[in-house]
């Protein structure tokens, strides 16, 4: 059984998970006599680590510059690989491993989007998420209250959100005015413009330039952020931005 979801929903299952799954991520490794560890590793680039020690398997968590909802999604990506049996691309001390950076995480190699696939749905199953985000609508109240529910970092749960809506919206991560990721809902594929970074004139502009996020969605012609038409000629932007580290986070719908 090699389907990532598929897996997810049978380690859920046969581990008899109940609940949050981020609570049962070290019952679920025990169950499995992994071993692990969840500590602060300053001087490497990694975010999680499996390691192959004869028949052992060893996982690390590096908490080094993350959160405990990053953390959890680490711990279940390093799972995935397992579960997914997943073999080693590294050799460390002399010990096969598979290393996941911040960057392998977001994706790239086939194993690493498996890996991720199993942790959104061990994670934040499908079933469940969808009924706790119906009706409600897509804004920073609902992926933070998610965020905290299921124990996953904002990212990971506005990503979850994109992929299992109906109508267009796009979730823009950014960096400084430079764009660094995006996720579109299948409505609102192909409708973003090719840009990198954030359109002048816009809320979002506005918003990263005095470091301070908007309290609510405001209207923006549509040929600022698309690249095809849309009844009305309005995208509904709202902005959040991460005052220390100068990230932030946009909502675009329509």
């Amino acid at each position: 059984m090699n389907d990532p979801i598929a897996r997810a929903k049978w380690v859920l299952e046969s581990k008899g998970v109940v609940g949050i799954s981020a609570m049962s991520l070290e019952t679920i490794a025990k169950s499995e006599d992994i071993r692990y560890k969840i500590s602060d590793y300053p001087d490497d680039v990694w975010d999680g680590v499996l390691i192959f020690n004869g028949t052992k398997r060893i996982i690390l968590v590096n908490t080094h510059k993350s959160n405990v909802g990053k953390n959890n999604f680490t711990f279940a990506h390093e799972l995935g690989h397992y579960f997914l049996d997943h073999k080693p691309n590294f050799n460390q001390g002399g010990l096969p491993i598979i290393r996941c950076t911040a960057a392998d995480i977001e994706g790239g190699q086939s194993s690493e989007t498996g890996a991720n696939r199993f942790a959104v749905e061990l994670l934040m199953p499908e079933n469940r998420f969808r009924l706790d985000m119906a009706g409600a609508p897509i804004d920073f109240d609902l992926i933070g209250s998610l965020s905290k529910q299921y124990m996953v970092s904002k990212h990971a749960c506005s990503n979850r959100i994109i992929g299992l809506t109906q109508t267009p919206c796009v979730i823009i991560r950014s960096n400084g005015s430079n764009i660094v990721g995006y996720a579109a809902s299948r409505a609102a594929k192909g409708f973003l413009k090719r840009i990198d970074t954030l359109p002048v004139s816009t809320a979002a502009f506005n918003a990263v330039s005095r470091k301070w996020g908007n309290e609510d969605f405001s209207p923006c012609a549509c040929d600022k952020w698309l690249a095809r038409a849309i009844p009305g000629g309005i995208v509904y932007e709202c902005t959040h931005v991460h005052g220390e580290s100068g990230t932030a986070m946009t909502i675009l719908k329509w």
